[in-house]
């Protein structure tokens, strides 16, 4: 999986709350939910990406892998 195993069943644990009755506030639950989750997963980068410049200096690439 592209996404590390316990931000999967995070995202998966949060989908079974979303409002099954009223499709309107279901999309906008679920973009709330998308919206807050790329937020939290940028912050955890953002506080690994020193480390991995450090552990991989010579890496032409910018994506962390952590």
């Amino acid at each position: 999986a592209c996404a590390p195993y316990r931000r999967l069943s995070l995202c998966n644990k949060n989908l079974e709350y979303i409002n099954r009755y009223d499709s309107s506030k279901a999309k906008h639950d679920l973009l709330a939910e998308v919206c807050m989750a790329a937020k939290f997963e940028a912050q955890s980068l953002i506080r690994y990406h020193p480390q991995y410049q450090a552990k991989y200096p010579d890496s032409n690439s910018q994506i962390c892998t952590v």
